[in-house]
């Protein structure tokens, strides 16, 4: 995908974009967490058991995985403007429909639709994200979108609470909806005039067959089982530490949100260089942290301090994953951001299943250690990976020296 502007309005356009792109995380990022504080409240609205409910959480990561493997490949043949503007639109109707939901069946269709949506919107924002870039600058300004997740996550989850306890929850996805809509228009005025090269269509098989990109979707796995494993734990393991409500629990996941969130905005100040040893060593850092929740629990200042840190580190791991992946992606951005997407979407799912037995067989503690052995294992994986390339590297230079 390439971009290409006039020099005279570079910096302003810019700007516009990378807030159309945050914002459109946002709006993944709310629609995603929006329902899980409102379960009793909608399913009483549609007299079902909140259970039921909690169903159309699974519909729109089900849906999401499966049209980011699919439909993705059409980030790298069409202008991001209908790409990301078209599906911000249907996100917006998908959420209008919840809106006006009068079964869990109704709801749950309504959100798979918000999934197909989101499984375009997403690695399109990605990867439009470092499309736009200037050079180097693709982790600054991709630190800077991410941190659109911090925000959905610390202000979207009290506030789906307040306005469904207020004005019912139907107005949040009319709110959502509105906001959609809103989000598209902007998304199709900030791309104007965007262009993209012409290229071959790339499936998800031959995105998954480029250098390097299968290697990384393993690590993003890995990782992202271990992290939503964890975070579906996360505020039951810290009331039942502390013996806190769950507003009390809630301060905990806004520690988190303001670590990732203060991350993200160094990221835009520093723009790191993202190497293969960068990436070991927040993977390495991320383990740690898994590891310190142990003992972090002992005192609530000490555990409050350990999810800053770890809402600081896990934003540093995904952006480095992330960059990775863009820059391994060349002409496909679109196809592997697709991949990406569908990764962290069945880590969505299978996460709290894994999770979910350790915790009922042993608690939050060993959560958090089998946590950090999954990071320690994506660790070391990439350091076996460097030492296979540097041999390969090696041998073959050899080889040439000895014909």
């Amino acid at each position: 995908m390439t971009f290409f502007k006039s020099a005279e309005q570079a910096s302003k356009v810019q700007f516009y974009q990378v807030c159309m792109l945050f914002a459109a995380v946002v709006l993944v990022g709310s629609n995603a967490f929006v329902l899980s504080p409102i379960l009793t409240e909608v399913g009483r609205g549609l007299e079902t058991e909140p259970y039921r409910i909690a169903w159309a959480i699974s519909a729109f990561g089900g849906a999401t995985a499966l049209s980011s493997f699919f439909l993705s490949p059409v980030i790298d043949r069409m202008p991001p403007r209908w790409t990301l503007g078209g599906a911000a639109g249907l996100l917006a109707l998908a959420q209008l429909l919840s809106s006006v939901s009068q079964s869990w069946v109704w709801l749950c269709l309504s959100q798979a639709g918000a999934g197909v949506a989101v499984g375009v919107l997403l690695p399109g924002t990605y990867a439009t994200t470092a499309a736009t870039a200037p050079p180097g600058r693709d982790a600054a300004r991709l630190g800077i979108v991410l941190t659109g997740w911090a925000l959905s996550l610390v202000l979207a989850v009290p506030a789906a609470a307040f306005i469904a306890a207020h004005a019912g929850w139907r107005t949040v996805y009319i709110l959502l909806a509105t906001m959609s809509a809103c989000v598209s228009c902007g998304l199709f005025f900030a791309m104007r005039g965007e262009e993209i090269e012409a290229g071959e269509r790339s499936s998800p098989g031959r995105a998954l067959g480029l250098p390097g990109v299968a290697f990384l979707l393993l690590i993003i796995f890995a990782y992202m089982t271990a992290f939503y494993g964890t975070f579906a734990f996360f505020g039951e393991g810290v009331r039942q530490a502390f013996d806190l409500s769950a507003q009390g629990s809630g301060l905990f996941v806004l520690a988190y949100g303001l670590g990732f969130g203060s991350a993200g905005i160094g990221l835009g100040a520093v723009s790191p260089r993202i190497s293969r040893r960068y990436l070991l060593s927040v993977l390495v850092a991320i383990a740690g942290v898994y590891a310190l929740w142990r003992f972090a629990l002992s005192m609530p200042p000490i555990a409050f301090v350990t999810a800053v840190a770890w809402g600081f580190l896990n934003q540093l791991g995904l952006n480095a994953l992330v960059v990775s992946l863009n820059r391994q992606a060349q002409s496909a951005r679109g196809a592997v951001m697709g991949l990406n997407s569908g990764v962290t979407y069945s880590a969505v799912f299978i996460g709290p299943v894994l999770m979910g037995y350790v915790y009922t067989k042993s608690g939050f503690p060993a959560v958090v250690t089998f946590a950090a052995i999954i990071v320690a294992a994506a660790a070391a994986a990439t350091v076996l990976a460097e030492y296979v390339e540097n041999s390969r590297s090696k041998a073959q230079g050899q080889k040439s020296e000895k014909s």
